[in-house]
């Protein structure tokens, strides 16, 4: 297939460059990821003042970056942006591949679930609202959060689960302007998944509380910390299901009308 992989993150990060490398295998793989890390911009544009710079090259997986000449070493080639997340994907769809649309695109991996309405400031949500407002079959894949990122221990089964499925996604029949968020949970190998559960947006997020405090200035500001919440593992929500060592993967439409008339 061709595989667009969208990333918010830097192209040095194990959650893109693993996935790219194991993907390349089988894959033809084009990346579009941020030049610096750009989490929870969610659909946020470049105003018409900031133009969204692209610099091109071709991925060194020995490297995990950059090569001066551009030959054929991964075949992968990167295109890095200095932008939103919601640009990229849109130029990488309407411009620079155009003349060659991806059959599928990924958005991820997350470092950190996009579960409940949290997805909602996430930025691989917003590069897969975008893309598929464009007419882009796509995918958001998440798993646990890591200080400093995953390792690649953390990432094997990941990679593995989406691997062994990804020809499923990519030919699935869904509807109209929607399309696929898959939350992995952490588990040492792929075989220690309880199973997959397609559920719905549960209805609560993380909880969001303030810690209050002065600068050396006395002027007040507000830390902000999420706060873990007790879940009801036998319920069919998105966060329920993965407590419960279950792969996540919820439908998602951009369309959030109610429908009908008022």
């Amino acid at each position: 297939m061709n595989i667009l992989i969208a990333a918010s993150g830097n192209i040095s990060r194990l959650e893109t460059s693993l996935l790219a490398s194991a993907l390349n295998k089988n894959h033809k793989i084009t990346i579009a990821s941020m030049a610096r890390d750009a989490g929870h911009q969610a659909l946020a544009f470049s105003t018409s003042g900031s133009p969204s710079r692209v610099e091109i090259f071709q991925y060194n997986e020995a490297l995990r970056g950059k090569v001066k000449k551009v030959e054929d070493y991964n075949g992968i080639m990167v295109h890095e942006f200095y932008s939103r997340p919601a640009d990229a994907v849109s130029i990488m769809l309407s411009e620079i591949m155009k003349h060659n649309p991806p059959d599928i695109v990924i958005c991820g991996i997350s470092n950190g679930t996009n579960l409940g309405p949290d997805i909602y400031s996430s930025s691989h949500i917003g590069m897969a609202i975008q893309s598929t407002f464009l007419g882009a079959r796509a995918i958001t894949i998440a798993t646990e959060y890591n200080p400093g990122g995953n390792t690649e221990a953390h990432l094997k089964p990941v990679i593995q689960f989406l691997e062994s499925n990804l020809e499923e996604f990519a030919s699935l029949k869904l509807p109209p302007r929607t399309f696929l968020n898959i939350n992995v949970p952490r588990v040492n190998k792929v075989k220690d998944l309880k199973g997959v559960r397609y559920t719905r947006m549960g209805k609560r997020g993380k909880k969001i509380e303030f810690d209050q405090n002065k600068t050396p200035k006395g002027q007040t500001y507000y830390w902000t910390r999420f706060a873990a919440e007790a879940v009801d593992e036998t319920k069919s929500d998105d966060r329920s299901a993965y407590s419960a060592g279950f792969v996540s993967i919820t439908p998602i439409s951009y369309d959030a009308s109610l429908g009908g008339e008022i």
